[in-house]
């Protein structure tokens, strides 16, 4: 490949990752910025279960509404502050890996969100969420799964800090020695499987 076509796809490159920032700028100015969410917290078996109460919000001039849509974050309650996880996952602000949740048509909305992979040594959890107004829209990036957004954001809610059942402690550690004892086990099954080849290799000579 040559440095012409090298430079003409870095230019594209930065083009779209700019239109997914600035894209619909205008728009954006004539929606008015959401509230922090109100929300509350619980852990429900492997999950966060997050209760949010729905706000009203602006209407344009033809008379439709903007989409409601919901990010959230957390981390261990003892981590510092620049290190959260996000849910959906950040791809190049403000676009995600995959749409953000979408609030319902009543009154509250109620996400899950999984804990699968992550650890909270501390066994407290800080979450918060930010309230987005506007649109999202897939775009062609990463085979589709990145989605942009077109609209405004408000700040981060309190956080909540949340206890984790000492169960669901109770089941990390157990899977942690299931874990360690299959390690364990296979490594003794391969070195008595080598040992036993060698002694059959022994006897045979």
């Amino acid at each position: 490949m040559g440095w012409d076509s090298v430079l003409k796809n870095i230019a594209i490159a930065v083009l779209t990752l700019s239109s997914l920032i600035i894209v619909g700028s205008a728009f954006a100015q004539s929606i008015s910025k959401p509230s922090a969410p109100d929300l509350t917290a619980k852990i429900v078996g492997d999950t966060i279960e997050v209760t949010i109460k729905n706000q009203p919000l602006t209407s344009f001039e033809n008379g439709s509404y903007p989409g409601l849509y919901y990010m959230f974050r957390f981390k261990d309650h003892y981590t510092e502050e620049g290190f959260w996880d996000y849910d959906p996952v950040y791809f190049v602000l403000p676009s995600t890996y995959g749409g953000y949740y979408k609030a319902s048509d009543s009154d509250s909305t109620v996400v899950s969100l999984s804990l699968e992979g992550h650890h909270f040594p501390s066994g407290q959890i800080d979450i918060q969420a930010i309230a987005l107004a506007g649109n999202q829209y897939p775009t062609n990036m990463q085979n589709g799964t990145v989605y942009g957004f077109d609209g405004v954001t408000s700040s981060w809610s309190n956080y909540q800090t949340l206890t984790i059942p000492a169960s669901m402690e109770h089941k990390e550690i157990m899977l942690l020695v299931i874990l360690i004892g299959t390690v364990i086990g296979v490594g003794l099954l391969v070195y008595f499987k080598k040992r036993h080849h060698a002694r059959f290799n022994k006897l045979m000579k």
